[in-house]
């Protein structure tokens, strides 16, 4: 949707400083847990880098992706990493990966984007490769006061979506919001692809 890429586009250097400093290193090492020792790693919907630049730390070949492509060019430029400008609903790569890191982007995706972005794990990820995916809690749709999409996922509907795919739960955990926004509860799933 239009008016969330602008969103992220206009507000970039905002957003950069709201979430680079954001702690997901114990998500991180459960999700490094599940990959080959120097992996190929996508984080779609990178944001800020934040995550992208701590694959790289750990020795990972980390891609960030992201539509907004101001936000990326500060990510890019402040954190030193690999990216590509691209909407994560249709992005297909050229060799699939080891991990695809989705930290809190799916919730800009509406239904047939979602279906969209499952489908493409065909493609995407490696048999016996690991996606991590963390979603709002909950069924509200809608766009926001900042003019941005917003769509929450249920266990149910992200378990059929990865199924659909071919992958499997391994792990879920329920988190508190990283910005500490009342009421909000994170998904955090952990699947692997079946061979």
């Amino acid at each position: 949707m239009k008016s969330t890429i602008d969103y992220y586009n206009n507000n970039a250097d905002w957003y950069y400083w709201t979430t680079v400093g954001l702690d997901m290193d114990a998500l991180r090492k459960k999700f490094a847990s599940y990959l080959p020792g120097e992996a190929r790693v996508i984080d779609m919907g990178c944001g800020s880098g934040r995550d992208t630049a701590a694959f790289s730390d750990m020795g990972h070949d980390a891609l960030g992706l992201d539509a907004a492509k101001e936000l990326l060019a500060l990510a890019m430029e402040r954190l030193e990493i690999k990216g590509a400008v691209g909407d994560l609903s249709s992005w297909v790569s050229s060799a699939p990966y080891d991990g695809i890191w989705c930290c809190a982007a799916l919730i800009h995706l509406n239904d047939e984007e979602k279906a969209r972005f499952f489908r493409n794990l065909d493609r995407n990820l490696k048999p016996g490769g690991v996606i991590y995916i963390s979603a709002r809690e909950g069924i509200e749709t809608g766009v926001d006061d900042k003019g941005r999409y917003m769509s929450n996922c249920t266990e149910e509907e992200l378990r059929e979506y990865l199924g659909g795919a071919g992958c499997e739960i391994t792990e879920t955990l329920i988190t508190e919001d990283t910005l500490g926004r009342p009421g909000a509860k994170w998904l955090n799933v952990f699947a692997v692809k079946r061979k």
